[in-house]
């Protein structure tokens, strides 16, 4: 049975269209992408919020504990080392410093939690880092991302 889309104007397949939809999947597609363009922020903001829904989380921990879960993790993970070698030898380097004592774990430079990460701001300099609590690092790297799109946005 074919449609007509009411965008667009062609006539195509049910098939081209989602369930209940005068629009076909093309035109909606571009409908959903113009308008995540025009709201990146407030659809960012409904992204991160809906991640922390309890029934999400829990399907990504489920799935993480899989054996599928576990070997896509391995793999992302030297997916990654592989697209970036420098950052991975310095990560490297930097646990080997602490495991041989030539560099000590230092409280978070913002908040003064014991419990950090090492981050680099250069990794080219892989034992110069900036001693960073979880929430802190992640704060850091997304007031990183925001000054990065400030600039690209200029």
């Amino acid at each position: 049975m074919a449609k007509t889309c009411k965008r667009c104007g062609e006539a195509k397949p049910g098939l081209a269209f989602y369930d209940r939809q005068n629009v076909c999947k093309v035109c909606r597609c571009e409908q959903v992408r113009a308008y995540r363009a025009a709201n990146l922020e407030r659809v960012r903001e409904y992204d991160r919020a809906r991640s922390w829904e309890p029934h999400r989380i829990a399907a990504r921990n489920g799935y993480a504990r899989t054996e599928r879960g576990k070997e896509r993790m391995a793999a992302g993970s030297k997916e990654w080392a592989m697209r970036n070698p420098e950052r991975r030898k310095a990560h490297i380097l930097i646990g080997n410093a602490l495991r041989g004592g030539k560099v000590i774990r230092m409280p978070c430079q913002v908040c003064g939690d014991a419990k950090t990460h090492a981050h680099h701001d250069d990794y080219t300099k892989p034992l110069e880092v900036r001693w960073l609590c979880a929430p802190c690092h992640t704060a850091h790297h997304k007031e990183m991302r925001e000054q990065s799109r400030m600039e690209v946005a200029a």
